[in-house]
């Protein structure tokens, strides 16, 4: 791997931090080359990692004010009360790394409880935007004298491949939100033991977000399926292409497209389309392509699997990890899962 420049602007914001930004390095050329193998496929796709820059993030964040959004109510909830609980699990002089940490305001709640027991943390957060996160880490910076911050601009495996011999000391991953949804359940495992766990080191910890399955009422409020009088989850999901327009030089009309969700029980899992309104062609400049869409055709951005308990059992052991301990919120909507690294 090449070296990695390295930005230290500490003198800016008075608290040390530093950034390693990785999103540069042949971003453009992985985005495009992404865009085109998905709109070329079978079945259509924009990979969910597409929808994220400072405005995808900023209306992601939106959505997870919405009361019928139980995961980010139901985490925060498990953060509030257990933080301490789940600080005193670990080993001193842990640092703290969150993938896709966004606003991090339900982090703060691990951050004080890891302060607190430990003094200062070296807290290192994964974002693929590059702006969100910037302006996050200056908040935090402020706010917690004692928090010395690595910010880390990269896709999650980039980024943790960065800062496998970074941090030398022990480790915490931080995967909430319940993104390991977005991967299939015989997937999961495999994700979890190549891309993740080669950063990690025998002890170091996995505190992982795991949406539970329940009934289709209650998801489909969450979500707001189906989806076709729902501005803001659209605006979101259709951020995408407008992505696509700015950066490729792509001539996707959003208003020809409809969001369309549903969660399929037999799966167990939330499906997130846009549909074509119509027979279309979208021409991308950058790719040199044109794709054609025939009316009701669908793009698949996201998908959100759900897990009962078996499942997550199955999810670590095949990963090889060693579940540790669960917390779960007052309604039993949803767990955060403290998995350990074994031993070679």
């Amino acid at each position: 791997m090449p070296k990695i420049q390295i930005k230290d602007v500490s003198a800016h914001w008075g608290t040390p931090y530093r950034f390693i930004n990785l999103a540069d390095r042949n971003g453009p050329d992985m985005f495009a080359n992404d865009i085109g193998t998905g709109l070329a496929a079978t079945q259509k796709y924009i990979h969910h990692k597409y929808v994220y820059d400072a405005d995808g993030s900023d209306l992601f964040e939106q959505i997870t004010q919405d009361k019928n959004y139980y995961p980010a109510h139901a985490e925060t909830e498990i953060l509030t009360r257990f933080a301490p609980e789940i600080a005193a699990q670990l080993t001193d002089n842990t640092a703290l790394i969150e993938l896709g940490s966004g606003s991090a305001a339900k982090t703060r709640r691990l951050l004080e409880a890891l302060l607190q027991k430990q003094g200062s943390t070296l807290f290192c957060p994964i974002d693929i935007s590059g702006d969100f996160l910037q302006e996050n880490v200056k908040r935090l910076s402020v706010d917690y004298p004692g928090l010395h911050i690595l910010g880390i601009i990269a896709d999650y495996y980039t980024g943790l491949a960065a800062l496998t011999d970074e941090i030398l000391q022990p480790k915490l991953l931080l995967w909430l939100g319940s993104d390991i949804g977005h991967t299939d359940r015989d997937k999961a495992a495999g994700l979890l033991r190549e891309k993740m766990l080669p950063a990690l080191k025998p002890g170091d910890k996995l505190l992982l977000g795991i949406d539970l399955k329940k009934d289709a009422e209650t998801i489909h409020l969450a979500y707001g399926c189906p989806g076709d009088k729902e501005p803001l989850r659209y605006a979101f999901n259709c951020n995408a292409l407008r992505r696509i327009n700015r950066q490729l030089g792509g001539d996707f009309m959003p208003e020809n497209f409809q969001r369309y969700c549903f969660y399929n029980e037999n799966a167990g899992r939330v499906e997130i389309y846009l549909k074509s309104l119509c027979d279309q062609q979208v021409t991308i400049a950058a790719l040199s392509q044109t794709f054609s869409f025939r009316a009701s055709e669908l793009i698949r951005i996201h998908f959100a699997h759900k897990y009962d308990q078996n499942d997550i059992l199955q999810l670590g052991k095949a990963a090889g990890l060693k579940l540790e301990q669960q917390w779960f919120d007052s309604k039993g909507l949803y767990s955060l899962n403290l998995f350990a690294v074994a031993a070679d």
